[in-house]
């Protein structure tokens, strides 16, 4: 396989356990440390678009009437590179990707501005 199957392969494998993992916990427990769906409304949905790159996992919905959007991870493939744009987990996707045998150098962190990347270990652009 060529590398941009590879990254779509791995980033759907790493969230798809992220998603899964933290579905499963938050079914047996109510405990909000676990899960920020306090309300049975509020739910996780998956979108994984491997035809334009985009990875996104997001929460959605209603906690009385109060409107909850919350994206939890999204990723993004743009030039051969690893995008990541938002990660609101405490599961750690850079880490997870590098254990996959992405190279520092396709990882772009994108949540950082671009004037600070250049003092990450990351590739800048």
């Amino acid at each position: 396989m060529d590398t941009l199957t590879d990254y779509r392969n791995i980033i759907q494998e790493i969230i798809k356990k992220y998603y899964n993992l933290t579905n499963s916990q938050s079914a047996k427990t109510t405990d909000s440390t676990i899960s920020d769906r306090t309300s049975p409304n509020i739910t996780d949905r998956l979108i994984l678009d491997a035809e334009r790159d985009q990875y996104l996992w997001l929460r959605c919905g209603w906690d009385g009437k109060k409107r909850v959007q919350y994206i939890v991870l999204y990723l993004q493939i743009q030039n051969g590179k690893i995008w990541v744009e938002e990660d609101n987990t405490d599961l750690g996707i850079v880490d997870d990707l590098l254990a996959a045998g992405i190279p520092k150098t396709d990882i772009i962190l994108g949540f950082q501005h671009p004037s600070k990347r250049a003092f990450t270990e990351f590739a800048i652009v």
